[in-house]
């Protein structure tokens, strides 16, 4: 806006000027207006073409042969100066690059047939100053002058403005570099909290394991010589020592007991059920079948967590191998009374091949992972079903949460007697 602004105010000028060295605004001086604006005009739709100063060159030729128009230079030049300093790259320091050419021989007649244009201003104000003498060449040596000026004001003009964008690119640049650093930075705080409570999860499984193989072993063995002594005991009669050996065997009973919930509630608040399913999910992603997993379950005991994982697992290894399936849809329902999972691809159904020969359906061949994934289901008080249906192959598990609500109430009726 500036630089239309500064060229507008010289065309004002020029006009002002005119009429009143002519005493009048003459159709002369309209007309070199109006050339005038329509040079400039097509020089900025055409900016930085290398034909963009050609108009105003030849307006400026015209006003050789007008004298009325020579009051319209430095608006002419001050649009030269704008096509100069916007085809001539500028260097950081704002100095002037030559553009380089392929063939060096044709460089520079090139490079002056672009930029002879932005210099035609100059025929008509020293033919000026060569023909005339005294007022006229005065007013000649002031247009020269005047519009030297005006082509440097817009070849200023026309390197702030390349400043200006090159600016503009920098901070856009950094504003785009500074979103990935904040985007890096959290993600890797993102991995740095999974990392931390991976760690965690892992020390609990690790405490609880070594409960398991350590303490277990020796309060087990506690009690089976606790059991020992009471027979002997009571094979010799002496009541009072069997009495004392029994009261210290329900005394280990009770810590056994209470190890053993302990160690079942590290192992579960140790198992991370929503990554146990993304890993299970992702070793089938990494190949050419994309999953699609769709978990409703937040937490589930460790057993529980360990059985689907597997059973997952075991069901999309059996889709990549086994089947042409190229998406699989994984769904986790966390029921009032239930565990479920449903695993569907979309791998259909293949009745025959090119030869005629027959292929047994599917659900027909049962095979040690099919049995396996039913094993494990059963073991936990569920069931595991498998087979084809419209869109694919389909496997459909589900598992009870009363054996493990039933074992709550247990441990908390016997949290009960060892407090009384």
């Amino acid at each position: 806006m500036g630089r239309i602004a500064g060229w507008l105010v010289l065309l004002g000028l020029g006009t002002l000027c005119g009429s009143w060295y002519g005493s009048g605004v003459s159709g002369t001086l309209v007309a070199g207006l109006l050339a005038s604006v329509a040079a400039g005009a097509l020089c900025e739709w055409l900016l930085p073409a290398p034909g963009s100063m050609w108009g105003g060159a030849l307006v400026s030729l015209l006003a050789t042969f007008i004298p009325d128009w020579i009051f319209f230079l430095p608006a002419l030049a001050f649009e030269a100066g704008v096509g100069l300093g916007t085809m001539v790259p500028v260097t950081r320091s704002f100095g002037m690059k030559v553009p380089q050419a392929k063939n060096s021989e044709l460089a520079w007649p090139r490079l002056l047939l672009a930029l002879m244009p932005a210099f035609f201003w100059l025929i008509p104000a020293m033919a000026d100053l060569i023909l005339f003498r005294g007022l006229p060449q005065r007013d000649a040596l002031l247009a020269l002058l005047t519009s030297a000026l005006a082509q440097g004001g817009g070849l200023t003009c026309a390197h702030l403005a390349v400043a200006k964008g090159r600016v503009w690119q920098i901070e856009d640049t950094e504003r785009y570099r500074i979103r990935q650093l904040h985007g890096r930075i959290s993600d890797l705080d993102e991995e740095r909290a999974q990392a931390t409570r991976m760690a965690h999860l892992s020390e609990r499984t690790r405490i609880a394991r070594d409960i398991h193989d350590n303490v277990g072993h020796l309060l087990t063995r506690a009690i089976m010589q606790i059991q020992a002594g009471r027979v002997v005991a009571q094979s010799r009669g002496d009541q009072s020592t069997e009495q004392i050996l029994d009261d210290v065997g329900k005394t280990l009973d009770e810590a056994m007991t209470t190890i053993r919930r302990s160690v079942h509630d590290l192992e579960d608040e140790g198992t991370d059920f929503a990554s146990q399913m993304e890993d299970a999910s992702s070793e089938a992603s990494m190949g050419r079948l994309k999953v699609d997993l769709n978990n409703g379950i937040e937490t589930a005991p460790a057993p529980v967590c360990h059985c689907l994982a597997t059973i997952l697992r075991e069901a999309l290894t059996n889709t990549v191998r086994h089947s042409s399936a190229r998406s699989a849809q994984v769904i986790l329902r966390d029921l009032p009374a239930f565990w479920q999972m449903v695993v569907q691809d979309d791998g259909g159904i293949q009745h025959s091949q090119p030869d005629s020969s027959p292929i047994k359906e599917p659900g027909l061949q049962r095979g040690m992972g099919l049995a396996d994934m039913e094993a494990r289901a059963r073991a936990l008080g569920g069931t595991a079903n498998s087979g084809p249906n419209r869109q694919g192959w389909k496997v459909f598990v589900s598992l009870p949460k009363e054996p493990w609500f039933n074992q709550s109430a247990t441990e908390h009726v016997e949290d009960k007697k060892v407090m009384a």
